[in-house]
């Protein structure tokens, strides 16, 4: 076959595939701007329901995908006047229940505001009328709400969540807080710990949780000569530096050897010391932290005040989510 023949038959592949790659051109363009089904967002509708348990009031919201299905992660806030009376996670059937033992005077209606998470987008209910949980007497009260209820951190991370203590009819003594529910590597602290209302006006304590990262017990980090750099210089270094000064002392004469000797003799005994500490240190390392497990947690704030002779206590539920 010539070189002529060759080449005709190189262009007419190299057209081919040019004409070939103007169709699958657009056609890759189109696939890259779609969006891609596991990667999207998904619309919610969330309902809200309320009733009446004895003095309880209990939350019912359901959250569904607009297309029927029922979504089964993610958080619900109850909130009402800007502040939210608890949260709740929802369940495998799309629901998530806050009971309150009582509702705020303050409180009008409640929307329930579901999250979202990596596959739903967050929505929120109408607007639900209340009443307020009406008392046999007019005896001195008080309620809690708290901004945000609802907390998702990363393992490190802390959150903070702003407590209102609101007085209800002349109301006016101290309100101690208390959380619950925390898993392990978690902290927590109200600032302050102990509120007083005044008798006309709330108060209020910011609460902050401090989640814990995991750690390493490794022993090969920060260095070139790994995590226990000071240690090696310590018992290699050091002591190699006093033997080589003590052999150059050792053949001088006079006074000069016996200063040599005394050097190796401090070399020997300051290798040995770090090399024993370095072994019981290999062998007994720190025990690694492995940080606040991921998960999902209801917590509850707990807020109580002893006149002397009765308690009161009101409590609200928050969540944490770990990651």
């Amino acid at each position: 076959m010539s070189l002529q023949s060759n080449s005709s038959i190189w262009k007419w592949k190299f057209t081919t595939a040019v004409r070939h790659g103007s169709y699958l051109a657009p056609v890759l363009a189109l696939l890259l701007v779609l969006p891609q089904g596991h990667g999207q967002t998904l619309g919610t509708r969330t309902s809200l329901s309320v009733a009446k348990e004895g003095a309880a009031t209990k939350l019912t919201v359901t959250v569904k995908d607009p297309t029927g299905p029922t979504v089964s992660d993610g958080t619900v806030s109850f909130v009402s006047g800007g502040v939210s009376l608890g949260s709740a996670f929802v369940q495998e059937d799309g629901t998530a229940t806050l009971t309150l033992d009582k509702v705020p005077a303050n409180a009008k209606q409640i929307t329930a505001v579901y999250s979202g998470n990596n596959s739903y987008a967050a929505s929120a209910s109408a607007g639900v009328a209340v009443e307020a949980t009406a008392a046999t007497t007019a005896l001195p009260d008080f309620s809690v709400a708290a901004n945000p209820t609802s907390l998702n951190l990363t393992a490190g991370q802390y959150g903070t969540s702003i407590i209102t203590v609101a007085p209800e009819n002349g109301f006016g003594q101290s309100v101690t807080l208390s959380l619950s529910g925390l898993p392990a590597g978690t902290t927590s602290l109200f600032t302050p710990n102990i509120v007083t209302p005044t008798p006309t006006a709330s108060v209020t304590s910011t609460l902050q949780i401090q989640t814990t990262a995991s750690s390493s017990s490794s022993m090969n980090q920060g260095g070139p000569l790994g995590g226990n750099a000071s240690h090696l210089a310590y018992a290699i270094l050091f002591p190699g530096v006093l033997a080589l000064v003590g052999i150059g002392a050792l053949r001088k004469r006079g006074g000069v050897q016996l200063f040599g000797i005394a050097l190796l003799l401090i070399a020997s005994a300051s290798g040995l010391t770090a090399c024993s500490q370095r072994y019981s240190y290999l062998k007994h390392p720190p025990a690694p932290n492995p940080g606040t497990p991921a998960g999902s947690y209801p917590l509850t704030i707990t807020a109580y005040s002893n006149n002397g002779g009765e308690v009161t206590s009101h409590s609200i539920s928050l969540t944490l989510v770990v990651k």
